[in-house]
């Protein structure tokens, strides 16, 4: 009788102590999914910091980390192979993809020109920037003169940034996206150097902040 007693207590001792670890465990796992995501510092050869990237994540959860296509240096600098950067968690769509690569006149004038891109906003970075703006990207094109882009016959550089494009983006994550592109061009200019003068806006001039109410 007694050692039934016992044995009974022990049984309820033990299942409390699995809810309470289940609870525990479940609590866990709530904070962590629910956590705010994760942000690389220093992402994207060390241009872009976890202010620049927190406006793209808004509503995420999880880890994000930098990964590292074509060339996989990690300072930007001028290569025929082109070099690209996205912040992305696991196997998912990426947060932010950066693209950089070397052109021609000809793929300048086509991929950047005025008659390019028609359906997108023209990018307003002055003068010696060509360009355009869409709700979930940005491209914009520009002369670098330096020894390697000489050699290769290929004295304009592209840069182009995506963001995901399965939701609605909003005022931040588009400023965003372009604030993300004006300093990735600012890099390539102070990383390849340029040797030429290369004039970009201290920051997105207001032309350019408005959401493109036409789809890309």
């Amino acid at each position: 009788m007694a050692e039934g007693k016992w044995l009974r207590q022990r049984w309820l001792a033990a299942g409390g102590a699995a809810v309470l670890l289940a609870g525990a465990g479940f609590g866990l796992w709530w904070r962590s999914a629910h956590a705010p995501a994760e942000l690389p510092v220093g992402a994207c050869w060390s241009v872009l910091t976890r202010a620049d990237l927190k406006p793209l994540a808004e509503g995420e959860h999880g880890t994000f980390v930098e990964h590292y296509g074509l060339d996989y240096g990690e300072r930007l600098r001028p290569t025929g192979n082109g070099q690209s950067c996205e912040v992305r968690r696991g196997l998912e769509a990426p947060l932010v993809q950066i693209n950089v690569w070397l052109m021609d006149e000809f793929a300048m004038n086509a991929v950047y020109g005025a008659g390019a891109k028609e359906s997108k906003s023209r990018l307003d970075f002055g003068v010696d920037v060509q360009g355009w703006v869409g709700p979930v990207d940005v491209g914009l094109g520009l002369r670098c003169d330096n020894p390697e882009t000489t050699r290769l016959g290929e004295p304009y550089v592209g840069v182009q940034v995506f963001t995901r494009d399965n939701t609605p983006k909003s005022a931040r994550s588009h400023r965003a996206v372009l604030d993300i592109a004006l300093k990735t061009a600012k890099a390539v200019v102070a990383s390849y150097p340029c040797s030429n003068p290369v004039h970009l806006p201290d920051s997105v001039p207001e032309t350019a902040a408005n959401i493109p109410s036409h789809a890309p």
